[in-house]
């Protein structure tokens, strides 16, 4: 009897270790920080694993996931350097022949070496505080050279630095720039069966309690505590995709701090702090994580200090299926109004 041997070669999935070069330039998107336009550059070494193998990742086309540290030297004195780290996604939009058009998104937390301060460094109006909010979007072109398991990306994208108006001055620096990566292929790693995702019931309904801090005031700086609830309806389209509308309910005294500063904060009244909105938008899961983008619209606000419209884009950090953790930036046409941290529950 003759018997055959075989192998069983287990299922592997491509991880790498990346290399990237940003020369960009300090966009000067208001006439106060004039001065600290400057051609800069930045340095990215970054790890990365392909993620079409996961359950959340087959509804996406050739996903990678990351984490890059980012150094920025951001061309002047006065504003110095940069250096953060940078949790990525990177996905497939379409294919041009042989190459891959890709969509490049990061977010993350960097320390920048100078800030506004009066006496100190009076010309950088732009940052009030050495950590800052960071994010990243780049349009990319992908080569795979197969015989190496090495790829090349080049395209054009932009950097963002802010506090969310945690601390003034908040004008933040944008940095479009040319991207240009090298990643090099590693050891395949072992595909673990996750299963499925379960697939969602058509509506859920989420509740969240909302805290935000911001400053007002940039020649005499005042803290001021925001607290809210949201509600939100989720209308899944398919297990990682869902469409959101729901209202807003937030209290903000600083509608009556901009008409009268000299108002005591603890004698604001509730209909004078109070302000009701609607909005809606979309999600995206990613693992464990929603990634969202918001378009709301005030019903009420005491005043006209805001604009009608207002828009949010955050995270949300699933604590299995009920217990929500976010965050979210809301602003109004590219100014932050405050960076938000919600608590959540699914009903």
């Amino acid at each position: 009897m003759l018997f055959c041997l075989t192998s069983v070669q287990a299922q592997t999935y491509n991880n790498y270790l990346a290399g990237g070069l940003t020369p960009g330039f300090l966009l000067a998107h208001r006439s106060d920080i004039k001065n600290l336009a400057a051609h800069n550059y930045g340095i990215e070494l970054s790890y990365e694993e392909e993620a079409d193998h996961t359950s959340w990742g087959k509804f996406y086309s050739k996903p990678t996931v990351g984490f890059g540290l980012l150094y920025y030297n951001l061309g002047q004195k006065q504003t110095g350097h940069g250096l953060g780290g940078l949790v990525t996604l990177k996905f497939n939009l379409f294919q041009i022949g042989r190459t891959d058009v890709k969509f490049r998104m990061g977010a993350g937390l960097a320390l920048l070496s100078e800030r506004f301060d009066v006496y100190q460094n009076r010309r950088n109006q732009a940052i009030g505080s050495n950590l800052n909010g960071s994010m990243q979007f780049a349009m990319l072109f992908h080569h795979s050279f197969n015989e190496s398991n090495h790829y090349l990306n080049y395209g054009i994208g932009i950097s963002h630095y802010s506090n969310a108006a945690f601390r003034v001055p908040n004008l933040g620096y944008n940095i479009p720039a040319a991207f240009l990566r090298y990643g090099i292929g590693l050891k395949g790693r072992p595909v673990e069966n996750e299963g499925e995702l379960r697939e969602a019931s058509k509506w859920n309904i989420e509740a969240a309690m909302i805290y935000a801090k911001k400053q007002r005031n940039f020649a005499n700086p005042v803290d001021f505590y925001n607290l809210g609830i949201q509600l939100r309806g989720l209308n899944n389209v398919n297990p990682i995709k869902a469409w959101r509308v729901g209202i807003d309910a937030m209290l903000d005294k600083t509608y009556k701090y901009a008409n009268d500063p000299t108002y005591p904060l603890d004698s604001i009244g509730f209909i004078d702090k109070l302000e009701l909105g609607v909005a809606g938008g979309f999600q995206w899961k990613v693992d464990k994580v929603d990634i969202f983008g918001e378009l709301g619209a005030y019903v009420y606000k005491p005043a006209k200090l805001k604009n009608a419209l207002y828009q949010r884009m955050g995270v949300r950090y699933n604590l299995g299926d009920r217990i929500k953790l976010s965050g979210a930036l809301k602003f109004h046409r590219g100014v932050a109004d405050y960076f938000e941290m919600g608590l959540g529950y699914r009903i």
